[in-house]
Order: C-alpha cells, then sequence, then structure tokens
C-alpha cells in the first residue's frame, strides 16, 4: 500500500430503476428535514435549490410524457417490502441542472420507452408512464413541503412547472427529435 497516497473523492452514482406504479412520500425526517421516499431510496433534502432543480427536471419529463409513453401500458404497480431501504441519498448542494433523457418505444433497442432524470450522480429512470406519473407526483409533494415553508424563497411548484413549460414549448421538441436521430444513427452504425 503507498503510504503517500493522499486523500481520494469519489463520485457516488446512484441509478433507480422503475417501471410501474408505485408508492411515493414527502415528509419531514425525525431531523426536521424533509425526506421523499420512492422505492429502495430515501431521498433527504437539506438544500432547497437542489429540491427545485429536481422539480423542473421532472417538469420538464411530464412535457415529453406523451411522446414517450403515448398510451397507458399497465406495467403493473411495483410492490416493494414495506421497510426495503437500498440507498439513502442526501441532497446538499445547489446542482446547476436536470438532465432529462427520453427515449421512445420506437427507438429503444428493447422496445420499451425510458424516461429519466438525473441531478449529480443520481438517475431515477422510468420505463412506463404510470412510474412517471408517480415520480412527478412523488417529487412535486416534495418540493412543495420545502417552498411551503416560506423561509427558503422557492416559487410555488405551479410557478416553476409554468415556467418549465413555456421553455420546453420553446426548445424541447427539437432535442427530442436530435436525440432520437443520435439513437437511429448509432443502431446503424
Amino acid at each position: 500500500m503507498n503510504a503517500q497516497a493522499g486523500p481520494v473523492d469519489a463520485v457516488s452514482r446512484l441509478t433507480v430503476h422503475l417501471s410501474g406504479a408505485h408508492v411515493t412520500d414527502a415528509s419531514i425526517g425525525l431531523t426536521l428535514i424533509p425526506l421523499l421516499k420512492i422505492p429502495t431510496v430515501i431521498i433527504e433534502f437539506r438544500h432547497p435549490v437542489g429540491a427545485r432543480i429536481w422539480w423542473e427536471g421532472w417538469c420538464e419529463a411530464i412535457e415529453m410524457l406523451d411522446r414517450i409513453f403515448p398510451e397507458q401500458v399497465d406495467a403493473g404497480e411495483m410492490l416493494e417490502p414495506e421497510l426495503t431501504i437500498n440507498s439513502f441519498v442526501i441532497l446538499d448542494d445547489a446542482p446547476r441542472r436536470a438532465k432529462v433523457r427520453a427515449r421512445s418505444a420506437a427507438v429503444s433497442p428493447n422496445g420499451i420507452g425510458a424516461l429519466s432524470v438525473t441531478v449529480g450522480g443520481l438517475t431515477i429512470a422510468c420505463a412506463s408512464r404510470s412510474a412517471v406519473e408517480c415520480q412527478v407526483r412523488g417529487w412535486r409533494e416534495a418540493y412543495d413541503v420545502l417552498a411551503s415553508d416560506g423561509g427558503f424563497g422557492l416559487p410555488s411548484a405551479d410557478e416553476v412547472a409554468r415556467h418549465v413549460r413555456s421553455d420546453h414549448a420553446r426548445h424541447g421538441i427539437n432535442e427530442l427529435r436530435v436525440a432520437a436521430q443520435e439513437q437511429r444513427a448509432g443502431r446503424g452504425r
């Protein structure tokens, strides 16, 4: 072992895959910090801007929902044991932007559409319309917990959604077309 080695910074990455309807629960934890529980993960919000960035990402995802999952296909309900938590994530920084990735069933190698939101090292990937809808409800509820506190100066969840919808109307459709073209080109090689 090298005794001269200094500290090492590691970047953690976690992807949560959700395929059907599931339960989300936003609440205030024992330490009075807002929490969002989704299957296999508890997310703790220590920075209000981080919560806003996540909510913006899910607002953008919902704008793509009809193009990625044009019809409600029942993927079944995700049944998780009540106390199974594989990860505990603390959101304690102010990220700049969420990355929303979309893949329609038509361009997917496995024929299943996907919609994911990534902020920092955490990605939540949904493989059905109902999974996306459950995540949108959960993230809105978590954002509302922070925004309703009033001490953080956050706009309402509806104001954020209106802003994202307006921005998406100007730019979002083109981004989706470019992503689909890149996927097709990649498969043609």
